[in-house]
C-alpha cells in the first residue's frame, strides 16, 4: 500500500505556501542592508535565488508516487543508497573511453551526470551575488543542500513514506558541489560589471513606495505561513482523538478560522511591533525601515501602533478576502498623497522612514540636546 493521498497535499502545501517565500525573505534583507536600497540586479538575484531553491525543492519531491503504487516489500530502506561518491564519475569515464567524447553524451549516464552539474550552477551563481561569500563557502552550501536532498529522497522524505521512492546518491551531492562551485566562479566574474556590484547609498532618504510594499508583502507570507501552520497544528491535535474529517470540520469553524488567523496576524506582525525598539514588523525589520511618530523620530506609542495595525491587518484576519482591498486601498492612499503616507499610516499618526535614517535624526537631536546646557 502506499501512503495517503493527504501525504501529497501536505507535502506541497508546506513547501510552496509557507517554507520557500519565508526562506526568500533573508534575502531580501541582505540585499537592502548592503546597497541601501532595493537596486534592480540585486533584487533580480534574490528573486532568482528563491526561483532555483524552488526548483532543487521540487526536483527533490517530485513527483510524489501515487496511492497504491509504492511497492516496500522487496526492498528496505537503504537498498536504493548508493554510497561511492565516485561511482557516478567512474561510469562516465568508462563510457567516454569506450564510445569518445561526443558519442558519450549521447548516452543517459553522460547526460545525467552532465545535468547534476548543471541544476546547481543557478544555485551557486545566484547565492553568491546575494551572499558575496567566497567561493569555498558557496561549495560548502552547496554539497550541505545536496546532501539534504539526498537524505530527502532515500529516506522517503524522512520517513513520510514506507520506503524511499528515489535514490540516495552520493555521486550526485559530488556533482551538485561541482556545479554550484561553477556557479560561485561565474559570479565572481560577473561581480566585476558595474549593474552587478551597485555603489552602497547611506539610506537616509525616505524609503520609496515599493521598498515600503515589499515590507507588507514579506509580512503577509508570514503572517499567512503562520496561519497555515497554526491551522494545520490544530487539526493535527484534534486528528489524534477523532477522526480527519471531525479535524477539518471543527478547524473550518467560522470562530475558530477566526481566532487563528487573528492569532497569527497579532502573533507574526502586533506582538513584534509591541515588543521590539523599533517598534517594527518583521516585514519591515528585512527592508530596513521602521515606523515612527509623525515629524519626530520618537517610536509610536502602543496605542498608535495598535491602530496601525488595526487598520491593515485586523481586517484580514477577520475576513480573508478582504486582503486585496486592504492592499489596494494601502496603496491608492500612499500614492495620492504628496508624503506617500499610506492608509494605515494617517490612521495612526505614524511615518515610515529607514531606520539609519531614524537613527541619524536620534543621534543629531542627542547632539544638540548635549549642548544646550553649555550655551546656557
Amino acid at each position: 500500500m502506499g501512503p495517503d493521498l493527504r501525504i501529497d497535499t501536505a507535502i506541497t502545501a508546506v513547501l510552496t505556501v509557507a517554507v520557500l517565500p519565508v526562506a526568500m525573505l533573508p534575502a531580501l534583507g541582505v540585499v537592502v542592508r548592503r546597497y541601501g536600497r532595493l537596486h534592480a540586479w540585486p533584487l533580480v538575484c534574490a528573486v532568482a535565488l528563491l526561483g532555483s531553491a524552488s526548483a532543487l525543492a521540487a526536483f527533490t519531491l517530485f513527483p510524489l508516487p501515487e496511492p497504491g503504487t509504492l511497492d516496500c516489500s522487496t526492498a528496505g530502506m537503504t537498498d536504493r543508497w548508493v554510497l561511492d561518491p565516485f561511482a557516478q564519475l567512474t561510469q562516465v569515464v568508462h563510457a567516454v573511453e569506450r564510445r569518445g567524447i561526443l558519442s558519450a553524451l549521447d548516452g543517459w549516464m553522460v547526460r545525467f551526470a552532465v545535468l547534476n552539474v548543471l541544476l546547481f550552477v543557478p544555485f551557486g551563481l545566484f547565492l553568491h551575488q546575494v551572499a558575496r561569500w567566497r567561493v569555498g563557502r558557496i561549495a560548502f552550501v552547496s554539497a550541505g543542500t545536496s546532501l539534504a536532498i539526498e537524505l530527502t529522497q532515500g529516506t522517503g522524505v524522512f520517513g513520510m513514506y514506507p520506503c524511499p521512492y528515489r535514490t540516495l546518491d552520493l555521486g550526485d551531492v559530488l556533482l551538485n558541489t561541482a556545479g554550484g562551485t561553477l556557479g560561485a566562479l561565474a559570479s565572481v566574474l560577473l561581480a566585476r560589471a558595474s549593474f552587478a556590484s551597485p555603489v552602497p547609498v547611506p539610506d537616509l532618504d525616505p524609503p520609496t513606495r515599493t521598498r515600503r510594499a515589499v515590507a507588507v508583502l514579506a509580512d503577509v507570507v508570514l503572517v499567512a505561513g503562520l496561519t497555515l501552520a497554526s491551522a494545520a497544528t490544530v487539526q493535527a491535535v484534534i486528528a489524534r482523538s477523532a477522526t480527519l474529517e471531525r479535524a477539518q470540520e471543527v478547524v473550518g469553524a467560522p470562530w475558530i478560522e477566526i481566532t487563528i488567523d487573528v492569532l497569527a496576524a497579532a502573533a507574526a506582525t502586533l506582538l513584534p511591533m509591541l515588543l521590539t525598539r523599533d517598534r517594527a514588523t518583521p516585514g519591515e525589520l528585512l527592508l530596513n525601515v521602521a515606523p515612527a511618530r509623525l515629524g519626530s523620530a520618537d517610536p509610536p506609542p502602543a496605542g498608535r501602533l495598535i491602530a496601525r495595525w488595526a487598520t491593515r491587518w485586523l481586517p484580514w484576519a477577520l475576513v480573508p478576502a478582504l486582503l486585496p482591498a486592504i492592499l489596494l486601498a494601502e496603496m491608492l492612499v500612499a500614492v495620492a498623497r504628496r508624503d506617500g503616507r499610506s492608509l494605515s499610516s494617517v490612521v495612526s499618526g505614524t511615518a515610515t522612514l529607514t531606520r539609519p535614517a531614524l537613527a541619524a535624526m536620534r543621534a543629531r537631536r542627542d547632539a544638540e540636546e548635549a549642548l544646550q546646557p553649555e550655551e546656557a
